[in-house]
């Protein structure tokens, strides 16, 4: 059974997100991007704090071209709604292209429920490019579409299509530099209604994150209508593996809250 509810911060978000955001602090990382995204992940006197991804948002800081990922994603209660059960859904995805030079594009599958596995599911693409970058600073634009090609109970969804900006910067904090990133986007099927109908309508979503030790990042996400807040901790033992958690609308506005707990591999 599907358990994917018709909104742009479904559960898929953070599995979709987490998977490109490890593949993109890993690149900062081995300085393979071309911007100077590594001097923003990294703090003064060679403290590393991590990447500052952000939970349930889509974010327009692209890998780099050849990076892959995997994750899965565990929800409870299904679709937000008190009562139901809890489910688990599986994304996975690949990245090709420059967004430096020219474009990255991320292609990947959702398979949404996973009690009978496979029977639902929908395939997604984000594309995104470097607008401009300063030795402290890289703002990005990107664009995405997702439930193409639904099947299953997810054909129900209908599809959603996204267009954002994310910058990434530096605070300063005493000797360190604390890495942040900052969202701004419009989508269709973006906002719940908040009376607690499920309903979903077009509508803006923002996100805040930012690195606070070595491994692990804190963030807050949103509609007009519902709060979200998480967190992703690389695993360092096991390159590439990395945890999230978080609460879809913290204050519970729509009558739709639902915790979720990722984890994704990137390669």
């Amino acid at each position: 059974m599907s358990i994917a509810f018709n909104t742009q911060f479904s559960r898929l978000a953070p599995a979709i997100a987490v998977g490109l955001s490890l593949c993109a602090a890993d690149a900062a990382a081995q300085g393979t991007n071309t911007t100077d995204i590594g001097q923003l992940a990294a703090a003064d006197q060679g403290t590393n704090l991590a990447f500052p991804a952000i939970f349930g948002s889509a974010s327009a800081v692209a890998p780099v071209g050849g990076t892959g990922y995997v994750a899965l994603t565990y929800a409870t209660p299904r679709n937000g709604i008190s009562g139901s059960d809890a489910d688990g859904d599986v994304v996975a995805g690949y990245t090709f292209g420059n967004p430096v030079d020219a474009i990255s594009v991320s292609v990947g599958v959702a398979i949404t429920g996973i009690d009978p596995f496979g029977d639902s599911g929908s395939f997604n693409i984000s594309a995104s490019r470097l607008l401009g970058s300063t030795d402290r600073s890289a703002t990005f634009i990107g664009v995405s579409a997702l439930g193409l090609g639904g099947w299953g109970d997810a054909s129900l969804d209908g599809e959603s299509y996204n267009v954002y900006v994310s910058h990434l910067t530096s605070l300063g904090a005493g000797s360190a530099e604390i890495p942040l990133q900052i969202t701004f986007g419009y989508g269709t099927r973006a906002t719940l209604s908040d009376e607690g109908t499920g309903r979903v309508t077009d509508g803006i979503f923002y996100g805040i994150g930012m690195g606070v030790t070595h491994s692990l990042s804190l963030s807050a996400s949103g509609t007009a209508t519902q709060l979200n807040v998480g967190a992703v901790l690389s695993i360092p033992q096991i390159e590439g593996l990395s945890l999230a958690a978080g609460i879809f609308d913290v204050t519970d506005n729509t009558d739709r809250q639902q915790v979720t707990a990722t984890i994704a591999y990137a390669f």
